[in-house]
């Protein structure tokens, strides 16, 4: 339980504490005066609370859900000759919801510069990309003007994904963004 949940609990806890010795305990009592004070003190602390907990959980209720992202086709940035040295399975691919894997989103390096990049089989078959076996994979890149430049015809390079090696790629081809055109 969150620590400022818990002490608004505390907070109310005490409020009603306060309040049952105040309208439970006789007139003269010297206990029914400090529950009087527990409750000036106390109850302003927990409503406040209670009023931050309700405005959360309208705005929560009255905001709009929001409208799942649009689809982008794909753009084919360069075409890749790629061998893994690892079987590159739908655990480290994007999947849809039918279990068809989409692209597999990466780093490709060459030197000391890395490009985010998601690559996919030009050939449009599905399943694993098996390791050691030579592919043809098209690839977009995040930011296009920055990495096709670093990237002419017959430049290898490393393909790392979540801090891990699992390949290399070498330039078939390389073609100009749409923006650019």
């Amino acid at each position: 339980m969150p620590r400022k949940q818990l002490v608004a609990y505390a907070f109310t806890f005490l409020a009603a504490l306060g309040l049952g010795m105040f309208l439970l305990l006789p007139a003269d009592s010297e206990l029914r005066f400090l529950g009087l004070i527990v409750v000036i003190f106390w109850l302003p602390m927990a409503l406040r609370y209670m009023n931050r907990v309700f405005k959360e959980r309208a705005t929560a209720l009255l905001t709009p859900k929001p409208s799942p992202a649009e689809y982008h086709p794909r753009e084919v940035n360069a075409t890749l000759e790629a061998t893994f040295t690892v079987t590159v399975g739908t655990d480290l691919m994007r999947v849809d919801a039918d279990g068809g894997i989409l692209d597999l989103r990466c780093l490709l390096a060459v030197g000391t510069d890395g490009f985010s990049a998601r690559l996919w089989r030009a050939d449009k078959i599905t399943g694993p990309w098996p390791n050691d076996e030579t592919l043809i994979l098209n690839a977009e890149f995040l930011v296009p003007e920055r990495a096709l430049p670093r990237l002419p015809v017959d430049t290898m390079a490393r393909v790392l994904l979540r801090d891990k090696f699992i390949g290399t790629v070498r330039v078939l081809s390389v073609n100009a963004p749409a923006s650019a055109a």
